[in-house]
């Protein structure tokens, strides 16, 4: 968990040198600036059993060397600014790779784009980023949208768990700076077959039992920096999130995960990935404690 009282030291950046990486490249150059952080950026060259029975050298072998190639491309993106970033090149399977790298260099934040081929492409869709969220605890940043300021209207999603809050006190942390809206959706069995019930005493009840839970446990003993909307809707997070997220001009959404729980499986799980297509701005993926 990132403390409150500290900003992240070490970021790191997992490209894979394509223009799908350049945003990811500007936010987490922008928040290392912001932070005075330390910016680590890792490629992987990934093996395939295709490879293994290759035995030519790899063409990333006979290319230029690697890391030369990544730092020029860096250079040519932020100019002079390549200087102030720490190179590593790796070769394995994306996923552990990005995991045991940002373990063994102690970084705070994971930040990577968001693509539908390629290395990273592959990465963060599917399985691989739930294998990548169980591996390790880090928050991992997906940025799809232009830098063009600091995040200014940040949203965590819960389902009303003390634990489930970790992402609100994770995104409280990170954007001391930023307005914060704490998002619950909520269901009832079978209320599919209900079209004309008007819920909006249970919406009050919610939203009421999500003011008492910011009121108690953590939050009683280390308060929030700023203040917090609540908001609880009735329907699936997957169906009401892309539309509220649109229309309140959210710049970032942090989404709570157990590494196996409900919540992370309806987000990014292998029922709604469509969701990372249709949900505007950027989304933080933090693991609960």
């Amino acid at each position: 968990m990132i403390a409150e009282s500290t900003s992240p030291r070490r970021i790191l950046l997992a490209t894979d040198l394509s223009c799908r990486s350049d945003r990811a490249l500007d936010r987490a150059f922008a928040l290392a600036e912001q932070w005075a952080a330390e910016l680590i950026a890792v490629t992987v060259a990934e093996t395939t059993a295709t490879d293994m029975l290759d035995e030519r050298p790899r063409k990333w072998r006979r290319q230029a060397d690697t890391t030369e190639r990544m730092r020029w491309r860096l250079a040519r993106d932020v100019g002079g600014k390549a200087t102030n970033i720490r190179m590593i090149v790796a070769e394995g399977e994306a996923a552990s790779a990005i995991s045991a790298i940002a373990q063994r260099e102690q970084c705070d934040l994971i930040v990577t784009g968001f693509g539908h081929d390629a290395t990273l492409g592959r990465i963060f869709l599917g399985s691989t980023v739930d294998r990548l969220v169980r591996e390790t605890r880090i928050p991992i940043l997906v940025v799809r949208e232009r830098t063009a300021g600091a995040y200014a209207r940040v949203l965590a999603t819960t389902d009303a768990s003390e634990e489930s809050l970790e992402a609100l006190r994770v995104a409280s942390a990170l954007f001391p700076a930023a307005a914060l809206t704490l998002f619950h959706a909520f269901d009832y069995p079978y209320s599919s077959l209900i079209d004309d019930r008007d819920f909006s005493h249970e919406t009050g009840l919610k939203e009421a039992e999500l003011n008492q839970l910011l009121q108690s446990g953590t939050f009683q003993r280390d308060p929030l920096k700023q203040a917090v909307k609540t908001v609880a809707r009735f329907g699936s997070p997957e169906a009401l999130l892309p539309d509220y997220v649109e229309d309140h001009c959210i710049d970032l959404t942090v989404v709570g995960s157990n590494g196996h729980g409900a919540l992370f499986d309806a987000l990014v799980g292998s029922t709604h990935r469509k969701l990372l297509d249709t949900l505007e701005g950027d989304m933080l993926i933090v693991r609960e404690s």
